[in-house]
């Protein structure tokens, strides 16, 4: 399980949200929402490394272990952020196998053709990736993220950038590798809809108190 044990973010020592207790099990996804500014991106942030002036307070406990605050879930989660974050010089194909670095290479391709295959990308995978649509970025990044079959997913408004039909096809293809290799979710997003039908949600709520 992903456990999450009184957990806030600190900036300049000031607490954003009322700390939260909550539990994960394998194959779930658990969604934040809250008002826009309380740090639901600072905390997914905070889960993979440190940024000046953020401290993450509580326990997190991770398969039963306590998380290294050295190195936080970084070597062992993947994130979608609100911008695909592609690197201009690289190929659409080769953007996904960045993730996949402790992967024997011998693997990578078929990889990748398989989530492009899944993503509504097929044959994509030598195209430049500032020649697709911001949507069909989106889902490179989203392919990026699933390739290593991450024990955690860290997911920041992943589908804001999608049109209706794209939006529920790409939530299948997360939800369903998340449940299918009984990883850990953690969603943020300002629309109900965006959330798995079976998923928790925890609404952060404003700190009361600076310490």
């Amino acid at each position: 399980m992903l456990i999450l044990d009184n957990v806030s973010v600190k900036r300049a020592n000031s607490l954003l949200f009322e700390p939260i207790s909550c539990v994960i099990k394998p194959g779930q996804v658990l969604t934040f929402q809250g008002e826009s500014g309380l740090g639901k991106s600072t905390l997914l942030h905070a889960l993979i490394h440190e940024e000046p002036q953020v401290e993450l307070v509580g326990q997190v406990t991770l398969d039963g272990q306590c998380m290294n605050m050295s190195i936080r879930l970084s070597e062992c989660a993947q994130t979608v952020f609100q911008d695909p974050m592609l690197f201009s010089h690289l190929s659409v194909g080769a953007n996904i196998a960045l993730s996949m670095h402790r992967f024997p290479r011998s693997k990578h391709e078929r990889r990748v053709n398989t989530l492009l295959n899944q993503l509504g990308l097929d044959g994509m995978a030598g195209a430049d990736p500032f020649r697709l649509s911001r949507g069909q970025m989106m889902r490179v990044a989203v392919a990026r993220a699933l390739a290593p079959r991450p024990r955690v997913l860290l997911l920041d408004e992943p589908f804001s950038a999608l049109d209706r039909e794209n939006r529920e096809h790409v939530k299948a293809v997360l939800f369903g590798q998340i449940e299918n290799d009984q990883s850990y979710g953690i969603l943020v997003t300002h629309h109900a809809e965006d959330r798995p039908p079976e998923g928790e949600c925890v609404c952060l709520m404003p700190s009361l108190s600076d310490v």
